[in-house]
């Protein structure tokens, strides 16, 4: 659909989420004439075939200086980035595209205050549950287009470039018999996870580490890798696991899919990081330590939902997996 579009484009995100799914795209389009840029650096560039401009200058200055036909952004929240070009594209008569990577948080991806709601001229969806939130959120239907997500895709033919004894030492971390599982929690204290939801990535991780000191021999071997969100504040989770041996909080710059490749388990809460993991073969966990009375993933499907009263015999179960 883009490579039919014979102007110039240029691509702007915030997030992973809406990164990710962007650079795949641009790999199987043809389409030569366009700029990537974004407010935030990640590791996975890199991985991917087009050069992404890290910039601290304004979208305006950005639109001003390319001149592009067509903007497609994604759909970050809390960053501003993305919807600042979108109210720009719209501002001034520039086509406008954006990709919605999740089924959260629809209304908070495209509001700049409490009453105005941006609509681009397509936003592209990745299935016809995300369609459905999005019309029941007043958006126009017939301006969504589903895509699927071009990430997935792109994943499914990705390798590691490191062994797995490098990505160890990467990480501080010498004993390669360790078995490790990946929690990467949503930043939920971000939208007051706890009175939304009746618990947060805090008391999450304060839930684990509970069971790690009352089970210590039969946990010993194990390590927990924490992937914080781009949008987490790492202050509170580094006071938590200090001094704790067997968690580790990783480095922004250690790569995504690496962590989960070589990870024996993979465990969260609503993220499509979980999705990710199921693509690359992972076991998943989701960590749902209280009743919902909305789920916003739960007919996905994904992975296998625990709770306090049975994680620990899911985590010792990783010692039988072949």
């Amino acid at each position: 659909m883009l490579s039919k579009h014979k102007g110039k484009i240029l691509f702007a995100f915030s997030d992973p989420g809406g990164a990710k799914p962007i650079l795949a795209l641009i790999e199987e389009s043809e389409i030569e004439n366009y700029l990537v840029v974004s407010d935030r650096s990640y590791p996975f560039y890199k991985d991917f075939k087009s050069e992404v401009k890290v910039t601290s200058d304004k979208p305006e200055d950005i639109i001003k200086s390319f001149k592009p036909d067509l903007i497609f952004t994604g759909t970050s929240y809390p960053s501003d980035f993305d919807k600042q070009c979108i109210k720009l594209a719209l501002g001034n008569g520039i086509d406008c595209y954006s990709f919605v990577d999740h089924w959260t948080n629809m209304n908070l991806r495209f509001r700049t205050n409490e009453t105005t709601q941006l609509q681009p001229d397509q936003i592209w969806m990745i299935d016809e549950r995300a369609k459905k939130i999005a019309v029941e959120n007043n958006f126009d239907e017939s301006k969504i287009f589903i895509s699927g997500n071009p990430y997935h895709s792109w994943l499914k033919k990705w390798k590691p470039v490191v062994s797995k004894n490098d990505f160890l030492k990467s990480i501080n971390l010498e004993n390669s018999g360790s078995k490790l599982i990946l929690f990467a929690p949503d930043p939920l204290t971000n939208i007051n996870g706890k009175e939304k939801y009746g618990f947060d990535e805090l008391t999450a991780l304060n839930d684990l580490i509970n069971m790690f000191r009352s089970n210590e021999q039969d946990l010993a071997e194990f390590k927990v890798l924490i992937k914080a969100h781009p949008n987490q504040k790492k202050v509170e989770i580094e006071k938590i696991i200090i001094d704790k041996e067997n968690f580790i909080l990783l480095r922004d710059n250690v790569e995504t899919n690496t962590s989960i490749y070589y990870s024996d388990l993979v465990m969260g809460f609503f993220s499509s990081f979980l999705l990710e993991a199921e693509i690359l073969k992972k076991r998943v966990l989701r960590y749902i330590p209280v009743p919902m009375n909305v789920d916003p993933i739960a007919e996905l499907n994904v992975g296998k939902i625990v709770d306090k009263g049975n994680i620990l015999e899911n985590l010792l179960a990783i010692k039988y997996w072949n």
